[in-house]
C-alpha cells in the first residue's frame, strides 16, 4: 500500500491565504491525500471557497462555536482517516515533491524494517511577496543544521535543545496515526505559543523521526499573524516560563517516561531551559510590558535553579549582568545591532 497523507487545515478567516494552501496540494506530485478543512465558526465564507475545487478528496466541515487555534486543530484533526496526519496552516505552500518526498522516507523506513514517528522536511520563511523573510522571523537567533535521513529519539531531542531555530516548520510534518493515537493528544493547549515545538519533541518520543534536509515548505511571515500577536504578549500572563522552555519540559517528561534519556539530551535541554530564561530576563527590561529589574531577577534565579552551569559560562553572565545593570536604552539598541548582523543573542 503506498503511503497516504491526511493533510488538514484548521483555518478561522484567512480567505485571502487559503486558495494558495489548497492549490499547493493539488499540485502535489504524490496523489494519495485527502484534505480536509475545519472552519472555525469563520465570518469569510470558508465554504464557497473550498467550494471552487472539484476535487473529491477535499472535504470541508464547519464548526458551529470558535475556540483558539490549537483547540481548532486538535478537534479537526479529529476528521482525519489516513495513516500520516499533517497540519498545515493557510497561509503554509507545499512545494510539489513535498509529499512524495516524505513518502519517499516513510517507505524506505519501512523496507529497512523500521517505523517512523513522523515524517518532515525542511522549510523556507518567505514575506508576503514571496521574498527571503528569515531574519524577520527568528530576528538574532540562527537556523541549526539537520542532517537527513533516520533521526533516533535522542538526536531530535537534542538537535531541538540546541541554541538557535529549527530549519524545519509544522506544516511539512506528518505523524504517524498509530502514533497519534498513542500520544493520547496533537497540541497540549496549555503550551502556548510553541504548541509545535513541544508536539513534534514529544512524538519523538514514541520512534525514529525521518527527516528530508530540503525546504518543501514556504511559511508566510505576515504582520498579521497569530504568532505575531502571541509573541507581544511575553509577559501577558506572567508565566514561570518563557514558551520554548515549557515545551521542552513537557516533551521531556515524555521521553523520560518512554525510554532511558541520557545525561548529555538533559543537560542539553536544561541548558536551554536556562538560556530562554536568560534571554526572557533582557526581555523584561527592553519590551514593553516587562517587570523591569525584578523581573529580571528572578528568570535569573530560576535559570540558576534548571541548570546552575550557566554561572559558568561566560557569554550567560554577560548576558545576566546586562539584565540586572545595563540601562534599557542600551539594551535596546545593542539588540538591532545584533538583528542587523543576523547572529544569535
Amino acid at each position: 500500500m503506498t503511503t497516504r497523507f491526511s493533510i488538514f487545515i484548521p483555518v478561522w478567516n484567512d480567505a485571502r491565504w487559503l486558495p494558495g494552501a489548497i492549490e499547493s496540494v493539488l499540485a502535489q506530485t504524490h496523489p494519495d491525500w485527502e484534505l480536509i478543512i475545519g472552519d472555525n465558526a469563520s465570518t469569510d465564507d470558508i465554504e464557497a471557497i473550498v467550494g471552487r475545487y472539484g476535487d473529491e478528496r477535499i472535504r470541508y466541515h464547519r464548526w458551529s462555536t470558535h475556540v483558539d487555534y490549537a483547540g481548532n486543530a486538535n478537534r479537526t484533526i479529529g476528521l482525519c482517516r489516513f495513516e500520516w496526519l499533517q497540519y498545515l496552516s493557510a497561509d503554509d505552500r507545499l512545494l510539489p515533491t513535498c509529499l512524495e518526498r516524505m513518502a519517499g522516507q516513510v517507505e524506505a523506513a519501512e523496507a529497512a524494517g523500521r517505523c517512523l514517528s513522523m515524517v518532515l522536511t525542511g522549510c523556507r520563511r518567505v514575506d508576503e511577496q514571496g521574498r527571503p523573510a528569515e531574519q524577520r522571523y527568528f530576528g538574532t537567533w540562527r537556523i541549526n543544521r539537520l542532517r537527513g535521513g533516520i533521526l533516533e529519539p535522542a538526536e531530535w531531542l537534542a538537535s531541538v535543545a540546541l541554541p538557535g531555530a529549527p530549519p524545519w516548520n509544522i506544516g511539512s510534518l506528518a505523524i504517524s496515526a498509530e502514533i497519534y493515537r498513542l500520544m493520547a493528544g496533537f497540541y497540549r493547549e496549555e503550551i502556548g505559543l510553541t504548541v509545535d515545538l513541544e508536539m513534534a519533541t514529544r512524538a519523538a518520543a514514541y520512534g525514529p523521526v525521518g527527516y528530508v534536509d530540503e525546504p518543501l515548505l514556504e511559511f508566510t511571515v505576515r504582520g498579521d499573524s497569530m504568532t505575531t500577536s502571541f509573541a507581544a504578549r511575553t509577559f501577558d500572563r506572567a508565566a514561570v516560563l518563557p514558551p520554548v522552555a515549557a515545551a521542552l519540559l513537557s516533551a521531556l517528561a515524555v521521553h523520560e517516561h518512554r525510554r532511558s534519556v541520557g545525561q548529555r539530551e538533559r543537560r542539553l535541554v536544561k541548558a536551554q531551559v536556562a538560556d530562554q530564561l536568560i534571554g526572557r530576563a533582557l526581555m523584561h527590561r527592553y519590551l514593553a510590558g516587562g517587570r523591569g529589574r525584578v523581573g529580571a531577577a528572578s528568570d535569573l534565579f530560576r535559570a540558576t535553579y534548571h541548570d546552575p552551569r550557566w554561572l559558568l559560562n561566560g557569554r550567560q553572565l554577560a548576558r545576566a549582568g546586562a539584565a540586572l545593570i545595563a540601562p534599557a536604552s542600551l539594551l535596546a539598541r545593542v539588540k538591532q545591532r545584533f538583528m542587523a548582523r543576523a547572529t544569535y543573542f
